[in-house]
């Protein structure tokens, strides 16, 4: 009889134990989803966006419209959402199960030693996390302030070489 209390207990200790680290898990798989979207798309995006008529003179203008429409693209096909607004550099996804913020912001400079201009993009991307294990779940519920932002954020210089 002891013997069947104890391993009920460690049982019970076990998952107590084991669920937070399925969280943890969890969280850092779609923190890895999240990048690699960014990365893609901002990849994507920074290739097809150049204005051509400046490439001539070596100048790395991007055409802000349509780099958002190509990082959307992308960055939606990565993460399976949807783009439902493009506000400027605001961009709102429906995913599965949240909403997706993501910000960009461009910065047009000259270089000092030669005068060409670069443009520098920073994207900052916010989806709110899901918890996926029961306990985390019931917490929310509960009215317990458990809401966790993930976060990316990603800075590319666009530069043209001769």
């Amino acid at each position: 009889m002891r013997t069947i209390a104890v391993s009920i207990l460690i049982a019970v200790m076990l998952s107590i134990l084991i669920a937070p680290l399925t969280e943890v898990f969890n969280i850092s798989r779609e923190q890895i989803v999240l990048s690699t979207a960014l990365n893609n798309a901002l990849r994507s995006a920074k290739d097809r966006s150049l204005v051509y008529e400046k490439l001539r003179g070596l100048d790395a203008e991007v055409d802000e419209e349509r780099f958002a429409e190509y990082f959307a693209e992308a960055f939606g096909a990565a993460m399976k959402a949807g783009l439902t607004s493009n506000d400027g550099g605001q961009l709102t996804f429906a995913g599965e199960q949240q909403a997706i913020q993501v910000t960009l912001e461009f910065r047009h400079e000259p270089e000092a030693w030669n005068g060409r201009e670069t443009t520098e993009v920073h994207v900052l991307a916010e989806v709110p996390y899901v918890f996926k294990t029961r306990y985390l779940r019931l917490a929310r519920k509960a009215g317990q302030d458990v809401d966790f932002v993930m976060t990316g954020e990603r800075m590319t210089v666009l530069s043209v070489k001769n």
